[in-house]
């Protein structure tokens, strides 16, 4: 491939970001016309310490969810070639700073990967093991996620009222059920435990029991971090829980797919554009600002100190043991 069209495919994702963030911002010009910076904080201090508390003891679940993420890659990895034992504390580590510093990074394939080959790669795990390893934790989120779109697009799709206003429910009803169709092939192809070609490239299948965990761990994930959400917005009889998940999925495969951040403006648009249905703006607004420092900020700030100190670990143990050696 030649430079210029490599250099032009680097820049395509971050520039469609863009102008879909352009195109949302316009769309949400009227419904923001009249919201005053002071509603939103209005509507930031009504939320009760009861609903601050669960979205509390939600983060605490989701978490925990964090740090297991690259348990199906270990699992994947030792089947496949020789690594070394890792103890809890290190898949946790690993787990947890590749998935929370991912979401605030951008770019979230590339960001997870490079943190978690310089965390094995420290620990010694050989190459063809961080291989596997990165291939399944990254794709992982990715299963889940399609899985859970397809189920709600399938049984329900008018709970997506993004798209269910200019889309016939039937059409949605078809992509759902293709992408839960994907999701059986790809289970029932791991369940063959041989190699796929895609695209001329050999793919490893990681077995039925892995996929599975696969889709059971990233859907659990997904559901409790918009549950997060869902515990900071005032009770509505319309807004039930299936609803805001299928708000939540459209607007999270939205910012994933803009490129940007965190999906910073397109997430927090769609789901205004989604939520606005129901609630009024400044109230939506509000949910959104909180959800975003529970979320992400606050679980990338722990990641950050927690890889900063690690790394100052490594550097000063790394340090005596050359003085010892001298």
């Amino acid at each position: 491939m030649r430079p210029a069209i490599r250099k032009s495919l680097r820049i395509l994702p971050p520039v469609l970001g863009l102008l879909v963030l352009a195109g949302i911002i316009s769309g949400l010009h009227g419904v923001l016309k009249h919201v005053r910076p002071q509603d939103v904080f209005d509507a930031l201090g009504a939320i009760s310490w009861r609903e601050f508390m669960h979205a509390l003891l939600l983060l605490g679940a989701s978490l925990a969810l964090m740090m297991v993420y690259d348990v199906p890659g270990i699992l994947f990895a030792r089947r496949l070639v020789s690594a070394p034992g890792l103890t809890p504390r290190r898949v946790a580590l690993a787990s947890f700073c590749a998935y929370a510093l991912s979401h605030v990074l951008g770019a979230p394939a590339i960001s997870a990967a490079a943190i978690r080959v310089r965390l094995y790669a420290q620990w010694r795990v050989p190459p063809a093991a961080i291989a596997r390893i990165i291939a399944l934790s990254g794709s992982t989120f990715s299963v889940g996620l399609g899985t859970l779109f397809g189920v709600i697009l399938l049984l329900q799709p008018t709970d997506i009222p993004l798209f269910a206003h200019a889309v016939p429910p039937w059409l949605l009803r078809a992509l759902g059920a293709a992408l839960v169709a994907c999701l059986l092939l790809y289970v029932l192809a791991a369940q063959r435990r041989g190699v796929l070609m895609i695209l001329g490239r050999s793919v490893t299948l990681p077995g039925h029991r892995l996929a599975c965990l696969q889709v059971v761990l990233a859907c659990t994930d997904i559901s409790i971090a918009c549950a997060i959400l869902f515990a900071v917005l005032p009770a509505t009889p319309d807004l039930t829980y299936p609803r805001t998940l299928g708000i939540y999925l459209a607007a999270f495969t939205g910012g994933l797919f803009s490129g940007l951040p965190g999906g910073i403006g397109v997430f927090d648009s769609l789901l205004l554009l989604g939520l606005g249905f129901y609630l009024p703006a400044p109230t939506v607004l509000g949910a959104i600002l909180l959800f975003r420092l529970l979320y992400f900020l606050g679980p990338a700030a722990v990641a950050t100190l927690c890889y900063g100190g690690h790394e100052v670990w490594v550097s000063v143990s790394g340090a005596h043991g050359r003085e010892g050696g001298r």
